[in-house]
């Protein structure tokens, strides 16, 4: 029978009189030298007793596997100069190729504390406590990524902007990313990956106030046409107190979307609370002619986001069902959107395309739009839904005033839905709406191609709200 892999100590790289100081975290001793040589030159098994060990840059290598007691073995940035800019790493600069069959691989790392200090150090975008490039088969379970600067995990296409690199088939699994101070970037940020599954994680505390846009919990920015990101799998997941301005729990970027690069993404049974944005998507213009994104979001719950809680923006296929949208207490909050289809920016319109909005309830929403507010949408299902207690419209249509003049709305199918009140009504609740301005129930739209049937409001709430009108123009069977 084969021997098993012998299981390296890295204490015994280390020297002796530091090991009673590193165990009590008190040792000031620079351990990146001996645990790098543990890795290089030992076995493919390489534990870390509990302790803290002060690294600099950790390089991995194929076939390790790196772990240690839990979150009582600690890896901790060893200053803030730019030896600590990765401390766990597959490949920099341009190492590796883009061939795939090139990659590092089968690498699992486990147990373990990473701790960037950014409460002490501060931001620093390219800060990352684990940098994955050109890698395939990596698993990352029961890690805790804590106080990243920068990323706490980067699955990148290399260190240099123009490289072409690729990863294929990552978990992450079972770990938490915890940015402490918000004062970083992403928990995890994904550039380029095939078949990336993230189960039973946690982010939460993610942010920075002095950053605009691609900061939260998990964000996907692909940088080039030749960067993947595809078959996406996010289940039972926990996206907590993403709350500085313009966060998001998830944010989805398709705007390098080129033939098959990018589609195809699940986020399942996962809960966001108290994130700015829950899932948003920064997208380019599409038709349905075009390649579909292809975005199931099932069985999620969305508590008190402080804007939007599902972007749709310009996605197309995108499924939203089974899901949980509330306000607790109801009405609270500034004002947004449980679901947002189609915007307008740089002067640009970009519409929702083929999406489908089912069995999901709605409580206590007090939108800016609507519970379901649509700027832009080409065929579009709304049906099943429960809207519980709305402090304004249910589903509101934006008449076109933007400066392309590229918005549209049609083929539209609402139907099978509830709106209700409890016992404390919500005022001037209205089951549809169309505003020429995001925030004001008025004017007149007609939908082509487009059906409203069999939906069962209760009395006290207005089918239409004061001042607007809705014609929905539906098509004969031979048409």
């Amino acid at each position: 029978m084969p021997s098993s892999p012998q299981v390296v100590n890295v204490l015994d790289f280390l020297p002796a009189s530091e090991h009673a100081a590193i165990r009590a975290g008190s040792s000031a001793y620079d351990c990146t030298g001996g645990i790098q040589t543990a890795i290089d030159e030992a076995g493919s098994k390489v534990f870390v007793p509990a302790g803290i060990y002060l690294v600099k840059q950790l390089n991995l290598k194929s076939g390790i596997e790196l772990y240690g007691q839990g979150h009582t073995s600690e890896l901790r940035a060893h200053d803030d100069s730019l030896a600590c800019e990765f401390m766990l790493v597959t490949h920099v600069r341009d190492g590796g190729s883009a061939n795939v069959a090139d990659n590092m691989r089968n690498i699992h790392l486990h147990d373990l504390k990473l701790n960037g200090r950014v409460a002490e150090f501060g931001y620093q975008q390219y800060f990352y406590l684990l940098a994955v490039n050109a890698t395939s088969d990596l698993t990352v379970e029961r890690v805790a990524f804590h106080g990243f600067r920068g990323d706490g995990m980067y699955v990148g296409s290399g260190t240099f902007h123009s490289t072409e690199r690729h990863n294929q088939r990552i978990v992450v699994r079972d770990c938490m990313f915890d940015g402490a101070v918000k004062d970083n970037r992403n928990g995890l940020s994904v550039i380029d990956c095939d078949q990336l599954t993230v189960e039973n994680c946690v982010f939460q505390n993610i942010g920075n106030a002095k950053l605009s846009h691609s900061v939260g919990g998990i964000d996907f920015e692909p940088d080039r046409t030749w960067s993947v990101y595809r078959h996406v799998t996010i289940a039972h997941c926990k996206f907590i107190n993403i709350d500085s301005v313009n966060t998001a729990g998830i944010t989805f970027f398709n705007g390098r979307q080129s033939g098959d690069n990018i589609h195809d993404w699940v986020v399942s049974d996962c809960e966001f609370t108290n994130c700015y944005w829950g899932i948003d998507s920064s997208t380019k213009s599409k038709t349905a002619a075009d390649p579909p994104d292809n975005l199931a979001v099932l069985n999620c719950n969305f508590l008190n986001s402080v804007r939007v809680d599902i972007g749709v923006h310009g996605l197309s296929g995108v499924q939203i069902s089974g899901c949980t949208f509330q306000r607790s207490p109801p009405g609270s909050g500034p004002g947004g959107d449980a679901i947002r289809l189609g915007n307008a920016t740089f002067r640009v319109s970009k519409n929702a395309i083929n999406t489908v909005i089912t069995g999901n309830t709605f409580i206590g929403i007090r939108p800016q739009m609507g519970a379901i507010g649509v700027f832009g949408a080409t065929g579009l299902v709304c049906a099943g839904n429960v809207f519980i207690d709305i402090r304004g419209t249910c589903i509101n249509f934006a008449e076109d005033e933007t400066p392309d003049n590229a918005r549209g709305i049609g083929k539209v199918i609402i139907s099978g839905n509830k709106a209700k009140l409890n016992a404390s009504p919500a005022k001037g609740m209205s089951f549809l709406s169309t505003s020429n301005q995001s925030r004001i129930s008025k004017g007149h739209l007609a939908l082509e191609h487009s059906f409203e049937y069999a939906n069962a409001i209760d009395s006290g709430i207005n089918e239409v709200a004061n001042g607007a009108m809705i014609q929905f123009l539906g098509v004969r069977q031979s048409e």
